[in-house]
């Protein structure tokens, strides 16, 4: 479960931003809390961002989604001599030199874990591991440019062969996976196969099949169309050889498909050898079920089959899911109900996470979210991003929170200026 993340000197975030999903001492009803028996605090099932367009809220989770493609991947794909890539705050000359700093908290197994790593265009200048067992502090690791990794009394292990094999463009976390570190490969695993990142709400139906290349279709998927009234009563899946037509137009989306479906998605490999075919089946008026190509769906329909993929992988496997404008191409109800998938505990026992961000104001009056759990992303003249939750703000849990926002009592909506006045005076 993630307690929180931060990130300093990325895109838009200037100064360290965090989002926290540690819930408040607040009364709000709404969604279920997930309790930690080892923990003394209480987690949130999901965090909401929200904001103006271009005010920064896609970049909090592409900030994480950098952190989590740093550690799994710098030491087996970085070039030895390549560097460190990174989206640095570019309206400030004085950032470009200036470090990027990635952090969050995680609990694994009831145990919380404080990880985190510092970086320049070169190399990693500080990484950190603490471990806090029964809520006693331990260091795992410390690592700081020019001197040996200190590595505590906790840490057993290759630790010292390991970090003779780490580059400075790689983490230590990442090259001790790499080489079989029997205790930090469980954090690395963690990471790996516990969140899920859905950053391209651009429904697609010629990269939809790849979402079930390696799986089975997900019964309850259709289930839900059903419900939804999308009019799909039934869904066949085939695999196949591909044409090598397919293959082309297919071979330069290998390295988005992966993106989108990360540990989901197919190799060049895997698209050379599997073509998934998938068709979904509407009822014609003799009761006959016709499957229709994935062409002539909606981009609604689209678009919620590729969010409930890895949303019911995430409630599986207790992990966390990160969305970009969940309700793009979706009913404020059917956005309403997949962030309500995680709020209850019938569907999520065992307490996946959602963060989001949304344009829909709706969800603000609709009574499943806490004000703990709608979080405000704004920019500033700068053009530097800041971010905080409904719960710093003075309000009681009465309100209704969508017309306050509307109105600008909150922060993080467009100022639009007079456009009609702008008409006018070029007509004048």
């Amino acid at each position: 479960m993630l307690m929180r993340f931060g990130a300093a000197n990325f895109g838009s975030l200037r100064t360290s931003q965090e989002i926290s999903l540690v819930a408040s001492s607040l009364k709000d009803k709404g969604s279920h809390l997930i309790e930690v028996p080892e923990q003394k605090q209480s987690l949130l099932s999901s965090a909401i961002l929200y904001g103006a367009n271009a005010s920064g809220k896609t970049t909090m989770l592409k900030a994480f989604y950098a952190m989590h493609n740093m550690l799994l991947h710098s030491h087996n794909r970085s070039s030895p001599t390549g560097g460190i890539q990174r989206n640095k705050f570019a309206l400030d000359p004085e950032m470009k030199d200036n470090v990027s700093q990635f952090d969050c908290d995680v609990i694994i197994d009831g145990v919380r874990y404080h990880y985190g790593f510092k970086l320049n265009d070169e190399e990693f200048l500080e990484e950190w591991l603490y471990a806090f067992p029964g809520g006693s502090r331990q260091s795992w690791f410390y690592r700081k440019k020019g001197e040996p990794i200190n590595f505590g009394k906790n840490l057993k292990g290759q630790n010292k062969s390991t970090e003779a094999l780490t580059r400075p463009n790689s983490l230590f976390l990442s090259a001790a996976a790499q080489n079989a570190h029997s205790q930090l490969t469980s954090i690395y695993s963690y990471f790996q196969k516990r969140f899920f990142f859905d950053l391209t709400p651009n429904p697609n139906p010629v990269m939809l099949p790849f979402l079930f290349a390696k799986n089975d279709f997900d019964r309850r998927i259709l289930s839900i169309l059903n419900m939804a009234d999308t009019g799909i009563v039934d869904v066949k899946l085939e695999r196949k050889q591909g044409s090598e037509k397919q293959k082309m137009m297919l071979s330069g989306l290998v390295d988005v498909i992966s993106n989108v479906f990360p540990d989901i998605g197919p190799s060049a490999q895997e698209i050379d050898n599997i073509f998934p075919e998938l068709r979904f089946a509407h009822s014609a008026k003799s009761g006959e079920k016709v499957f229709l190509d994935l062409d002539t769906e909606s981009r609604g329909t689209i678009r919620l089959v590729e969010l409930l993929g890895p949303c019911l992988r995430a409630l599986d496997t207790g992990g966390i899911l990160f969305v970009d404008e969940i309700d793009t191409s979706l009913h404020t109800g059917l956005a309403s109900a997949v962030i309500e998938l995680f709020s209850s505990n019938v569907s999520n026992p065992k307490g996946a996470q959602l963060i989001a961000t949304t344009h829909d104001t709706n969800l603000l009056c609709s009574g499943a979210l806490r004000r703990d759990q709608i979080w405000f992303v704004e920019k500033d003249s700068s053009g530097e991003s800041s971010a905080y939750p409904l719960s710093d703000l003075k309000t009681r849990n009465t309100d209704n929170f969508e017309k306050g926002y509307l109105e600008g009592r909150f922060g993080a909506v467009p100022f639009t200026g007079n456009i009609q006045k702008l008409f006018m005076e070029e007509a004048a």
